[in-house]
């Protein structure tokens, strides 16, 4: 059964935790609270429940319960998340796509000689194991919109899932596969209603732009210019020459 995916992930991560560890954290928490927000205000019920997975220390698969005819719902819902952890001082990429999604586990038959306890957890002696019990195209698919080029913390949408451009959406690159939404200035209904429902606030696009241009400022030679310049232009925060940003 085709799902749609989120992958959405902190931007910088490892730098960030090297020298700030309580903004990486504070970034985390932010992405973390806003998926739990609108996961139990906004979908908590079936056919609409989001599974959501950790993947490594700073990444989430946001993942529907089933097949939805329109791509506005996951394209809110990240924007949304993109900018809760703008408001806290981080920037996040992400990338939405398709696919199938599910337990993997019996795929992998060494786990039958180490049973898990209660908690999943597996005993390696007095070591633990755990797995990450889920896999499929949904999250690879996702995963390879959010990390493929152009490079930035820019969100990713997956070119078949638009078949209509939503009014409101802006889009700054296209591609065969892809396209690029500005996360800063798009204003879907479906954003408002969300955040509204899963009481989240969220800042004037006047403001978040101050704020990624303070951040992409504040970063300085911590990222390279082609990040730098890609993040900006394709929300809509300068960096206007096309050539600066690769396709």
């Amino acid at each position: 059964m085709q799902r749609w995916a989120i992958y959405i992930d902190i931007e910088g991560s490892s730098k960030i935790y090297a020298h700030d560890e309580a903004q990486f954290f504070a970034s985390v928490n932010a992405l973390l609270d806003g998926i739990c927000r609108i996961g139990s205000q906004v979908c908590p019920e079936t056919p609409h429940r989001l599974f959501v997975h950790q993947t490594g220390g700073d990444g989430f698969v946001i993942v529907s319960e089933f097949a939805q005819g329109n791509p506005e719902m996951p394209i809110a819902i990240a924007l949304i998340l993109m900018q809760t952890v703008l408001a806290t001082g981080g920037v996040a990429k992400a990338g939405i796509a398709q696919g199938e999604f599910g337990d993997i586990q019996s795929c992998l038959p060494t786990l039958q000689d180490y049973p898990p306890d209660e908690h999943g957890r597996r005993r390696l002696g007095r070591g633990i194991l755990q797995v990450f019990p889920v896999m499929g195209s949904a999250l690879t698919n996702a995963h390879r919109l959010a990390t493929q080029k152009p490079r930035g913390a820019r969100l990713a949408v997956d070119r078949a899932m638009i078949k209509q451009m939503p009014a409101h959406l802006v889009v700054s690159h296209e591609s065969a596969e892809l396209v690029v939404v500005d996360w800063i200035h798009t204003a879907l209904d479906e954003i408002e209603e969300i955040s509204s429902r899963a009481g989240i606030q969220l800042l004037a696009a006047i403001e978040l732009r101050d704020r990624l241009l303070a951040y992409v400022t504040r970063i300085g030679n911590t990222a390279d210019e082609e990040w730098k310049r890609c993040t900006l232009r394709l929300n809509g925060c300068g960096g206007d020459d096309a050539a600066s940003c690769p396709k």
